[in-house]
């Protein structure tokens, strides 16, 4: 699965409003610095969309920004990025509405692509944002790791060319 890159940035913001103090708000300068100098107008766009969902809470005029309008802890990973991601199906026969494929009255591999798009969800479901924030940020001490702490798998090497 590859989630959207408004997706991934989206929940980068999370992480960063999650690392602040509650009620602390951080303006959209500051996370569009602190993620690598992205568009304000496009961290505008995924601010809105983060507060229409209910996990963010907007601040407006000088001095505003975002923050957390709920505790990290009751952000499930998997129902954002459904979510976030509504329109967006692995591939167009899993979409809600069934999506239009000439071979789907035959076709065995809907089924396969549609577990696996479930998989992943039911993965992310079992997290929420506390489990991406560092340990003084979600509260965890060293003796309480975060459930994330595993690393990410290696990427397969390219197939050698000929």
């Amino acid at each position: 699965m590859r989630v959207l890159a408004s997706t991934d940035i989206a929940i980068r913001v999370l992480m960063l409003l999650g690392h602040e103090p509650p009620g602390r708000h951080l303006s959209v300068d500051t996370l569009a610095r602190q993620l690598g100098g992205l568009s304000r107008n496009h961290l505008h766009k995924i601010i809105r969309e983060l507060a229409a969902l209910g996990v963010v809470r907007t601040v407006r005029g000088a001095g505003g920004g975002a923050l957390l309008a709920v505790s990290p802890e009751e952000v499930r990973l998997g129902a954002l990025v459904r979510r976030l991601e509504a329109d967006q199906a692995l591939v167009e026969c899993c979409r809600a509405d069934g999506g239009h494929c000439v071979l789907t009255p035959g076709c065995r591999l809907r089924g396969m692509l549609c577990d696996a798009q479930d998989s992943f969800y039911d993965s992310l479901d079992q997290h929420t944002l506390a489990d991406c924030l560092p340990l003084a940020a979600a509260g965890l001490t060293s003796e309480r790791p975060s459930p994330m702490s595993k690393p990410c798998p290696t990427p397969l090497p390219a197939p050698a060319r000929r």
